[in-house]
C-alpha cells in the first residue's frame, strides 16, 4: 500500500507550479458557487484560520490551488455541469474534491475511438432519397409493390426481410415453413 504522501506529491508539486499563474478562473468559479450554496460549512471545511498579507486564509488558497492543480484537465462547462450534479447529490453537506473529479469525470464528454487515435473524421454518409412511382391498386399489397420499386431503383436501405415479406405478399416467393 502507497503512503499518502507519494499519492498527494504530485497534485502538489502541480499546484506548486501553479503558484505563480494562480488559480483558475473555472476553479474560482466553482469555489465561488459552492461557498454560496453552502455558505460558511464549504470554507470550514478547508479553512486554517492563517491569513497572508491580502488578508486570505492560506487554508482555502491551498486548497484552491490542490484543486486548480487536479481539475485542469476538465473545462470550465465541465465544472459547471459538476457543480450543476453536486447540489443535486450532496445537498446537505459540501463536498470534497473526490467527488468533485468522479462528477468530472463523468460529465466529460466521450471521444470515439478515431479522436483518441487522432484519426481524422469521415463525413456523414449521404442518403439520396429514392422517389418511385406506383400504380396503387388499394388492394393492401401497395406497400409491398413500393418496397420492391425502390429495390428496382436502386435503394440499398431495404433490408432483407422488408424485401421478402414483399416478395411474399406478392406471390413472388413461396411461403416458407
Amino acid at each position: 500500500m502507497q503512503a499518502v504522501s507519494t499519492l498527494v506529491q504530485p497534485g502538489m508539486q502541480q499546484a506548486q507550479q501553479q503558484e505563480q499563474g494562480g488559480i483558475s478562473a473555472g476553479v474560482k468559479n466553482l469555489f465561488l458557487m459552492l461557498q454560496g450554496s453552502y455558505g460558511a460549512p464549504f470554507l470550514a471545511k478547508f479553512s486554517s484560520g492563517v491569513k497572508d498579507d491580502q488578508g486570505r486564509d492560506l487554508g482555502i488558497r491551498s486548497t484552491m490551488k490542490v484543486w486548480d492543480a487536479r481539475l485542469a484537465k476538465y473545462p470550465a462547462d465541465v465544472l459547471a455541469t459538476a457543480y450543476e450534479r453536486v447540489i443535486v447529490e450532496s445537498p446537505e453537506f459540501p463536498p470534497g474534491l473526490p467527488l468533485i473529479e468522479k462528477i468530472c469525470q463523468a460529465a466529460m464528454p466521450r471521444k470515439t475511438y478515431a479522436q483518441e487515435q487522432g484519426l481524422p473524421a469521415l463525413p456523414a454518409p449521404q442518403r439520396q432519397a429514392v422517389r418511385v412511382e406506383v400504380q396503387l391498386r388499394n388492394d393492401g399489397k401497395d406497400w409491398a409493390r413500393l418496397i420492391l420499386a425502390r429495390i428496382t431503383n436502386g435503394d440499398t436501405s431495404v433490408s432483407r426481410y422488408a424485401k421478402e415479406s414483399a416478395e411474399l405478399a406478392l406471390g413472388q416467393r413461396a411461403k416458407m415453413s
